[in-house]
């Protein structure tokens, strides 16, 4: 088999310009090459395939579908081998955005018996058509939510362009490692993975590529709650597929800046771009894309008050559900058509919403978010029934329902949905009456909040375990009242925490509010203090009282020990202490008001003065000698306190 054969001289500069982002030119170059009328028959399945490729990466999918597949049927003689795989993977990629993923894994079988027949002669073009199947396979694993494979596929990928040299491949992997690992939570590595795409793309100066990448940093900006910042990404990518004229990728940030919008609260601008998106979505001709686009019409119409615009949504995605069969598109209808039968006031539609969400949980997950919209949403009804009934045996629905939710964040290992999940957990524990248990969940939340960089819903977090600590008398006395269900319910307004959740929203305060500083102090584990800085002057603030804190600690220490890395709030009067173990020492910060702030200064010290050797081994001096720490000592640690902590105003 004479692979030499396969015809490449002709088209190295319509390659450039694909590779640099200019598809309008590439176009031209390629009709110039046709009108020459002479092309041998390898010449023209080329140029079919490039155009392809070229339809594929400006969102003409159905053009670029034709043209692969007519490819394919030209592709005859044994000697084709690399158009096959060049023309199979542009045909499985069309198929993806076209959402058609069993037809794109089936045309990729082609692939696997040609690369097996190729692999022994090791020549460097079929090995970039195997780091090219292998990245669509990783897109169509991921699209389907098996995130393992999918970075298996990418992983193999990216192993052959490197292998290759080839950095604007490989600055594609690293974007496409970026968004999977955006899809499990991983913020930070996401972010990183970015921006390494971004800074190789901007090497090669391909205008879609960066914007690809510019988009896909507003998303990590958006789930973090960083919803200006989202936005300004978001544009800058729309204005450079604007410049191209990427019909596909302009649809996208019109949605997602519709998205950012509607999270801001404001419905007729988010419903203005969705509008947008979806008029282009529709030319496009993809169903998933165009039936999502109807839901968040459908919501943000509801959140602006517009039953009637939300219906005629509705019936628009009913149509798309009847034109061809897509269990994606008819969960989502079931989904949408529930969202909207909940706000009847007539329990019958309520009834009726209940069931088509219930029916959505039956049916095989083809999508895990349309299962968490849906076990959210039903959850939601449950507690509006268990309002009213107070039904114990509600409460354990909606408790499986919890657990249900929690079940699919271990699997999908999101982080995010983790960290909401034990939040909703916390709030379930709360109603049951384990008050232990609701701050262990919270204390679990914002752990995970604050280490995945979902700094707003690690805010929100915080908040609500400060208005729990500030209700602690009010829910003991309702545990030795006895009192039902329903008044537990309001107390814990557990249903503003599901209705925000359903909105993809945070609950509570996302601005830090900086903390009024009382005192600091550095304690043994038995309690003895070895460093006092007292923040209030005069007799405002008195021996008794510090007497009462330092009780407050000893007993807490004594009694349920912090583990080593986490930080725990006690409530004495009208105050806070936050405490933090690093064996052998406590480290107390005292505070009135909002605690998130106060939580990030004590970690920073304690980190701080956990790497400084003088002041560290000083502190051990002092527990073993029984004497106080040096002037030095204390007076490094009151520097370190200037710094992190602030002066009282």
């Amino acid at each position: 088999m004479n692979l030499s054969t396969y015809p490449r001289a002709n088209f190295e500069h319509v390659r450039k310009l694909i590779s640099e982002g200019k598809y309008e030119e590439a176009l031209k170059n390629l009709k110039s090459i046709q009108k020459k009328g002479d092309l041998e028959e390898k010449k023209l399945i080329n140029c079919q395939i490039l155009k392809s490729e070229i339809y594929n990466k400006t969102g003409k999918y159905e053009k670029a579908l034709n043209l692969a597949e007519e490819a394919l049927e030209k592709c005859k003689d044994p000697d084709d081998c690399l158009a096959i795989l060049d023309a199979t993977n542009e045909t499985a990629y069309s198929y993806w955005r076209l959402g058609k993923l069993e037809e794109a894994k089936k045309i990729l079988d082609k692939n696997k018996q040609i690369i097996k027949k190729l692999k022994g002669q090791k020549i460097g073009s079929v090995i970039q058509r195997e780091a090219r199947t292998y990245r669509i396979k990783g897109v169509l694993y991921h699209t389907e939510g098996n995130f393992e494979e999918a970075e298996k596929y990418y992983r193999k990928s990216l192993s052959l362009w490197e292998k290759i040299g080839d950095k604007q491949e490989i600055s594609s992997i690293f974007n496409n490692l970026g968004v999977l690992n955006r899809s499990k939570g991983e913020l930070h590595k996401a972010l990183g993975y970015y921006q390494k795409s971004l800074f190789l793309y901007k090497e090669f100066g391909n205008i879609d590529d960066i914007a690809t990448s510019l988009n896909n940093i507003g998303n990590i900006f958006r789930y973090q709650g960083e919803l200006d910042e989202a936005l300004s990404y978001y544009k800058q990518s729309l204005d450079s597929w604007e410049e191209i004229g990427n019909s596909q990728f302009v649809s996208l940030a019109f949605y997602n800046i519709g998205e950012v919008y509607q999270q801001k609260g404001k419905f007729d601008t988010a419903i203005r771009y969705f509008k947008q998106s979806l008029s282009l979505r529709e030319e496009i001709g993809n169903k998933q894309d165009i039936a999502m686009t109807l839901f968040y019409l459908i919501s943000a119409s509801l959140d602006s008050n517009n039953t009637k615009s939300a219906q005629r949504y509705l019936d628009r995605l009913r149509y798309i559900e009847s034109s061809k069969k897509n269990s994606f598109v008819s969960q989502l209808r079931k989904i949408a058509e529930a969202t909207l039968l909940k706000t009847s006031p007539r329990m019958k539609h309520r009834v009726e919403a209940q069931e088509l969400l219930q029916k959505v949980l039956e049916e095989e997950i083809v999508d895990h978010s349309l299962t968490v919209i849906a076990l959210i949403g039903l959850s939601e009804l449950l507690l509006d029934e268990l309002k009213i009934s107070g039904d114990q045996e509600i409460f354990t629905l909606l408790q499986a329902m919890v657990s249900s939710l929690f079940d699919i964040a271990k699997h999908q290992d999101s982080h995010n949905l983790l960290a909401k999940t034990y939040w909703l957990q916390s709030q379930i524990a709360l109603v049951d009456l384990d008050l232990e248990k609701a701050r262990e969940l919270l204390n679990k939340a914002q752990e995970i909040a604050e280490r995945k960089g979902l700094r707003k819903l690690a805010i929100s977090i915080s908040s609500d375990h400060d208005s729990l600590l500030n209700q602690l008398s009010e829910w003991e006395n309702l545990i030795n009242k006895k009192v039902g269900l329903k008044e537990r319910i309001e107390l814990a307004q557990l249903g503003g925490l599901v209705v925000k959740l359903i909105k993809n929203g945070n609950s509570g305060a996302t601005e830090i509010i900086n903390e009024e500083p009382v005192l600091l102090i550095v304690l043994s584990e038995n309690g003895t203090p070895l460093y006092t800085k007292n923040y209030v002057e005069g007799s405002q603030f008195d021996g008794v009282l510090i007497g009462g804190f330092l009780a407050a600690i000893i007993k807490f220490s004594q009694e349920t020990f912090a583990s080593e890395g986490s930080i725990e709030r006690i409530k004495h009067q009208e105050y806070t202490l936050l405490v933090k173990a690093k064996k052998p020492f406590l480290f107390s910060y005292v505070i009135k008001g909002q605690t998130y702030s106060a939580m990030q200064k004590l970690e920073a010290l304690t980190r701080i003065i956990g790497t400084s050797t003088s002041i560290w081994e000083d502190l051990l001096r002092a527990i073993k000698t029984s004497k106080p720490i040096s002037v030095a000592s204390r007076n490094m640690i009151d520097e370190l306190a200037k710094m992190v902590f602030p002066s009282k105003a």
